[in-house]
């Protein structure tokens, strides 16, 4: 039998739950080419599907180390490590990979994106730049390298690679909305046009990045009502695919309410490994800007946003989740080994940490995690960055995720969510009092000499004047929505900034203000 009819007999049979006939047929696989590492990928892939999580990451990690991997296989190799959040073997595998020149350009800039979203920014920018070499005109190298230059602050770079690749025949419509991005337009120079004719006759997941895009550059120009328009349709497209479950999110969080804390004693303190800094909030909280003031600071390593945390719960647990969390691994959190997921954590992506004494971690929705990182990691500091309410949530709703964040794109949405997050961080003052250092992104922004002294200090760091100037941040690569605003100066034209539209946000405004009252 052919390898591509094991293959698509594998594929069958896993997605129809017929996970014995799967491993069977692997079976046949191996025994007929002894030594490649595709059956031992899929088997892990189905490992995972089967919910064993710690056999998945066992034997993905053991197959790219035992078996040599063909260039075709470079993505998916490099896809289900980081999926295992499996950093260190990740960075390993792709530091020494014998193959790369034989890789697909448009495959080197996919393992290049991989990298970079697990914090590998020089050896990302290694692959995409030999992407880029081999195909210069290719649309996946050119958006990917553009997406790693605005990481890295060179923002004129990705301009060029984004126009270059609007110019082509493929002109994706990703290039367009990461274009919007990277500056402030003008009334008498901007691409208002260009993009409403790209609009015409898009497909619904182009329309997407395009109305954003739209979105933005009319708001920088002035034309709130035609602003609000694209951001309105924006906004409708997304929850067409993706809609908010209420009830879910409402069981979850009564569940980690009820779950902590927990009775048992916490794991005790590793004094081998970096004191973790968690800085937690909803998203566009400001968490990348103290994250920019932490990582100044010598002995502090910027991790930024990286699913180890999670990954080591669910690794505790013995359990697969598509999301940060699920009610499974909340009602699993009193069974769990607190020094399993302590050593987990600690132990992920440290070849990238290197001898830093301590370790930031911002992970939008960690919030929800406080009570796991009180019990395992209990030297840990965390840092809740609160924002205005109605500040806060427009900032969600003008901003199209990658991930999946379903409350941002609906006002009611938005309002019910914030209730929850602020519910569940008055649960976590509590039940650990001084556990969480709050702090408002407007105190940051208008004082952040002030503000960040405090910060430093709760975390047990010296404070130096350098950590609020954005020339100590330059060196670092922020691989989030903030690349671009945490290059400039601290600025406070943020705040209020949901005033300009407060008639078509006034039913945001008075939900908020209900939840509040509640």
């Amino acid at each position: 039998m052919r390898e591509d009819r094991y293959r698509q007999r594998v594929a069958e049979h896993a997605m129809h739950g017929r996970f014995g006939a799967a491993l069977a047929t692997l079976d046949a696989w191996r025994a007929r080419t002894p030594g490649s590492v595709e059956p031992e990928l899929l088997h892990a892939r189905i490992d995972l599907a089967r919910g064993r999580v710690r056999a998945s990451g066992a034997r993905a990690v053991a197959a790219i180390r035992a078996h040599d991997c063909p260039p075709e296989l470079a993505v998916d190799v490099v896809q289900c490590l980081r999926v295992l959040v499996e950093h260190d073997a990740l960075v390993e595998w792709a530091s020494a990979y014998p193959h790369r020149a034989a890789v697909a350009a448009a495959d080197l800039a996919r393992v290049a994106a991989a990298l970079a979203s697990i914090g590998a920014h020089a050896l990302a920018r290694d692959w995409v730049e030999a992407a880029v070499a081999r195909a210069p005109d290719d649309a996946t190298c050119l958006v990917n390298r553009a997406l790693l230059r605005s990481y890295a602050g060179d923002f004129g770079g990705a301009g060029a690679d984004l126009e270059r690749v609007i110019a082509s025949p493929a002109d994706p419509a990703i290039a367009h909305w990461l274009l919007a991005r990277l500056s402030r337009q003008r009334p008498d120079a901007n691409h208002v046009e260009r993009l409403r004719a790209r609009i015409e006759g898009a497909a619904a997941a182009d329309r997407e990045y395009l109305q954003f895009a739209l979105f933005k550059v009319l708001d920088d120009i002035g034309d709130l009502d035609g602003a609000w328009a694209a951001l309105d349709a924006g906004c409708r497209l997304v929850r067409a695919r993706a809609p908010y479950d209420r009830a879910a999110h409402e069981r979850l969080f009564a569940a980690i309410e009820r779950t902590f804390p927990l009775d048992g004693p916490p794991a005790a303190v590793r004094a081998d490994a970096p004191q973790p800094i968690f800085i937690v909030g909803m998203h566009r909280c400001g968490s990348t800007l103290l994250e920019s003031m932490l990582a100044a600071h010598d002995a502090v390593y910027g991790y930024g946003e990286s699913q180890r945390l999670s990954g080591a719960l669910r690794h505790a647990a013995d359990h697969a989740c598509t999301t940060l969390l699920d009610e499974a691994l909340v009602e699993a959190a009193p069974r769990l080994d607190p020094a399993l997921v302590r050593d987990r954590f600690l132990d992920a992506g440290r070849r990238l940490v290197g001898d830093a004494r301590f370790v930031t971690e911002k992970m939008p929705g960690t919030f929800q995690l406080v009570g796991f990182i009180r019990q395992a990691l209990p030297a840990a500091k965390v840092v809740h960055v609160r924002r205005e309410p109605t500040d806060l949530c427009f900032a969600n709703l003008r901003e199209l995720f990658a991930d999946s964040v379903a409350h941002a794109y609906a006002q009611d949405d938005l309002a019910h969510y914030h209730g929850l997050y602020t519910g569940l961080m008055a649960h976590w003052h509590r039940v650990h009092p001084g556990f969480v250092l709050d702090v408002d992104y407007e105190d940051l922004v208008r004082d952040p000499v002030g503000t960040s002294r405090r910060v430093f200090a709760f975390c047990g760091l010296d404070w130096h004047p350098r950590v609020v100037e954005p020339e100590a941040w330059a060196g670092r690569s922020i691989n989030t929505l903030s690349s671009v605003q945490a290059r400039q100066p601290v600025y406070a034209s943020s705040i209020g900034r949901w005033e300009r539209y407060a008639d078509r946000l006034q039913p945001l405004h008075d939900a908020l203000s209900r939840t509040r009252e509640g």
